[in-house]
Parts: C-alpha cells; structure tokens; sequence
C-alpha cells in the first residue's frame, strides 16, 4: 500500500473542500460519476465546499448556466474563477482601458464591472483563455507588449483537458507572445495561494481545516502548497502517476482515481 492509500482517512477531518472543475468534476461536457451525491453528502456533514477554475473563457454567469446544464446545484458563491482577482486587481489600480484577449462572454462580463475594452492605447493588456483569438489580435497584443504597457492574465493553464484529448490554454497563448516579446504576465489565477486565502479568511478558517482537490500539478496542487493547505491529485484528468513521480518539487499529499472516491472516505 501506498503513503497516500494508508492516510486517506485524515481527509474525514476537514472542514473545506476546494475542487477545481475541469478534469476533476466533469471532462468537458461530462460529468464525473458520483459528483452530485459527492455535493449531497458535503451538505449531510455540514461540510463547506467551493469550485474553483482558471478557464476564463466564460463569463461567471455563462459559467454558473453551463454548470446548471451538467445538473450541477452550484450557486455563485460556491464558485471561484481566476478572473475574479484578476478583476479585484484592476479595480484596486484604477485601470480603466484595457485590451483584453479573450471571449465574447468574459468581454461582457468586463465591461459589467466597469472596464473600457479598448482596441487603441490601453492602460494594460489582459491575457485570458481566448477560443475566438484571431491572428489579427495576436499581432495587435504583441505590438502593445514591445511598447511595454502592463501585462498580466487571469491564469497560465497550457492546455485544456477535454473529452478525446487537450486544447491550447491560456498559457500557450502566453508562451507564443513571449517567444515574440520575451515578456510574461504576472497571473492571479491558480496557482496564487489568494484563490485560497481570502475564502479561509471569509470563513475564519485555519488552513489546516481545508484540502485542495485538482488534477493538475503545477496549478491546483502547487496553489495548495502556496497556500500551506493539503493536496489531493486526481488522476480524472491532466495527471497521470507517471507524472508525479517525475516530479521533482510539486507532489500532493493524497493521489485517488478521481472525485467520486470521496463518498468512500468521508462516508
């Protein structure tokens, strides 16, 4: 048996659940098996739970109606996007005229909470998970990095997990306009630890009372390391043991097969 199989039942002991979504409760239109009884049992032990993803590509409220479309009884507070701090920044320095390369929902989603979505001398570039990028926005972004105007992105996921493969995230349209600019945005998506924190605070939590469920190393597990909580890897999507045992800094503290394990161990 391995460490992660003798001590799964420490897992019974915690008061928060963070999960990220995608690849760890449903692979692009498919939800996991188990999920909603997972959801059931979590509410049964008074258990407080969140979602968490760096897929910008939605607006918060297209997000919450393809949620509701998988059958998914999440609310707006039971869910943690990474343009959420990414906003919370740009409201806290004042900018105003931003340039922002991602989708039709996530612009409206921008322009609601105040922002001038400019084409022509913005204040700061906005990277997100851009499925409707056109070369002709590419260029125009790659023009504005060389002229050195603020840069960050919601998050710098490489690649997308869906069902019969992956697609190229937002970290591979970052890593094509560094390889032009040889500039990388700072990111408040996954992995910064403030995805964490400031619900822990919100909830007047210590940290040690939470686990951080994901499948991808380098984002979910390594934000629960920034953030001093436990990790839980799935093997549901990006990761693979192979992959783990590769790894050389970024291991997780339990690995099981995917979500629907937890009715076993909190059960």
């Amino acid at each position: 048996m391995t460490k992660f199989e003798q001590n799964l039942s420490e897992l019974k002991k915690k008061a928060i659940f963070f999960f990220d979504l995608d690849g760890t409760v449903y692979l692009g239109n498919q939800l996991f098996e188990g999920v909603l009884d997972l959801i059931d049992l979590l509410k049964k032990k008074h258990k407080a739970y969140f979602f968490l993803s760096n897929n910008s590509s939605l607006s918060t409220s297209d997000y919450l109606i393809k949620l509701k479309k998988l059958n998914l009884p999440i609310k707006r507070e039971n869910i943690i996007l990474s343009q959420h701090p990414t906003i919370d920044y740009l409201h806290k320095e004042s900018y105003k005229n931003v340039f922002l390369l991602g989708t039709t929902s996530l612009k409206k989603e921008f322009s609601e909470a105040g922002f001038k979505l400019t084409e022509e001398n913005p204040d700061i570039l906005v990277l997100a998970f851009d499925q409707e990028l056109t070369y002709a926005r590419l260029e125009r972004a790659s023009k504005f990095l060389q002229k050195g105007i603020p840069y960050i992105a919601t998050h710098l996921d490489n690649r997308c997990p869906i069902e019969d493969g992956f697609i190229p995230d937002a970290g591979g349209i970052a890593a094509l306009l560094y390889k032009t600019t040889e500039r990388m945005p700072r990111v408040f998506g996954k992995p910064n630890k403030e995805m964490l924190l400031f619900k822990l605070e919100q909830l007047k939590l210590h940290r040690n009372s939470a686990v951080m469920t994901g499948d991808r190393l380098y984002t979910d597990i390594k934000m629960g390391h920034n953030a001093g909580i436990t990790t839980c890897c799935v093997l549901s999507g990006e990761t693979n043991l192979e992959m783990i045992k590769k790894s050389a800094q970024i291991k997780p503290d339990f690995i099981i097969d995917g979500i629907w394990k937890f009715l076993d161990i909190l059960t």
